[in-house]
């Protein structure tokens, strides 16, 4: 199903547009500004840097990685690039699984990279860090793989990368949002919201509940695992529980990745060229 030439083809296009190098530089710049900010605070200089580091390094890595699948694979399209390589002996799917790992293998390189960067910012928690690690690689890899999804439907570079972005603000904010339509005053309007984004958060990646800097600064444990809001996603809340924050996190990336390459399959496959 994967093609190992077309994945170093991806991965070779990510070279030759700087993507690599491009992330890199920022990162660096991002930690260097961190511990910057860190020297600036008046106590707990060390833990402040690590968390602003993290929180930032997070997003950076995010929309690094979704505006080159995006507009990657919208060049592709514009410039015939898809329908040569489908004319190869190589099939649709074959064609669709190859991107994805490819993004996934470029999800993984710039996660391994954030955590070199937060672990010389401060001095984390190192069970906190590897798991905080784990979460982040997964994270990139579900928003690359949206960003392949978006990308394959929509005509648009900017309009796919402003929807999977759409769709990351409202998945780190799912937690917060359930909380607030929890604390409204009750009404059929504030009621019928909150069932919605009951709704909507089993639909959508729970990342708010991943890759949290306390975890850093205080251990998995002395963290408290995961914080949430009460009546915030008891389906999510669920999962953590029994399965750990490990296994939480290995669902997660695991069910939400194959529902993104189940629908972007069969869009793709549907597609007249």
């Amino acid at each position: 199903m994967v093609s190992k030439a077309l994945v170093k083809y991806v991965l070779t296009a990510a070279l030759r547009d700087k993507l690599v190098v491009t992330l890199v530089l920022m990162i660096l710049m991002s930690a260097a500004v961190a511990v910057f900010m860190g020297a600036a605070s008046v106590t707990e200089e060390s833990s402040f840097a690590l968390v602003f580091g993290a929180g930032g390094l997070r997003f950076l890595g995010v929309i690094g990685i979704v505006l080159f699948c995006c507009f990657y694979v919208r060049r592709s399209f514009e410039s015939k690039e898809v329908e040569f390589l489908l004319s190869r002996p190589i099939s649709r799917l074959s064609f669709l699984f190859s991107h994805a790992f490819a993004f996934a293998i470029l999800s993984f390189f710039v996660a391994l990279v954030i955590v070199i960067a937060v672990s010389v910012i401060g001095n984390p928690i190192y069970d906190g860090l590897a798991l905080w690690g784990i979460s982040i690689a997964a994270e990139i890899s579900i928003m690359a793989v949206a960003a392949l999804f978006f990308s394959m439907v929509l005509s648009s570079a900017s309009g796919s990368a402003l929807a999977t972005l759409g769709v990351y603000a409202l998945s780190r904010m799912a937690g917060t949002l359930m909380g607030i339509m929890d604390t409204t005053p009750e009404n059929w309007i504030f009621a019928i919201l909150g069932n919605l984004m009951k709704l909507i958060s089993i639909m959508i990646p729970r990342l708010d509940m991943m890759g949290q800097t306390t975890w850093l600064v205080y251990g998995v444990k002395g963290a408290g695992g995961v914080k949430f809001l009460p009546d915030a996603g008891g389906t999510a809340y669920w999962m953590a529980e029994y399965l750990g924050l490990a296994g939480f996190i290995g669902v997660q990336g695991i069910v939400f990745v194959s529902l993104l390459l189940v629908a972007s399959a069969y869009d793709f496959t549907r597609r007249q060229f």
